[in-house]
């Protein structure tokens, strides 16, 4: 059963910057993780044609930890890690499980202690 929980549970997905602007749920997600997870906008400097995203984080969350991931462009805290292998950033990531073919963390790591 736990083998199971672990395979289909979401191990704590942090969604893409893409994502969270389509669907408007940007507002959401800062409530819930408690800060602003694209960031604080920097304006585009005169003859940037470019589509980059430039953002900065407050120093007083960079001091605690979080950290920008430049593939899906969005502030993960600490103990959050980008899986190469799912292509996503993790809340408190422990590892990616090619037995369950899925991340272990934030959210499926009870289930994942129980089978084994």
């Amino acid at each position: 059963g736990c083998l199971l929980l672990t395979c289909l549970t979401d191990p704590g997905i942090i969604p893409r910057r893409e994502v969270i602007q389509a669907t408007g749920s940007e507002e959401r997600l800062n409530q819930e993780l408690g800060y602003k997870v694209l960031g604080d906008p920097v304006p585009a400097k005169d003859g940037d044609t470019e589509n980059i995203v430039r953002v900065t984080i407050p120093e007083e969350l960079r001091s605690q930890g979080y950290r920008w991931c430049v593939t899906c462009k969005v502030v993960r805290p600490p103990r959050a890690s980008h899986c190469p292998d799912c292509d996503n950033c993790i809340l408190r990531f422990d590892h990616h499980c090619p037995f369950e073919n899925n991340c272990v963390g934030q959210r499926n790591y009870i289930y994942f202690f129980g089978f084994t």
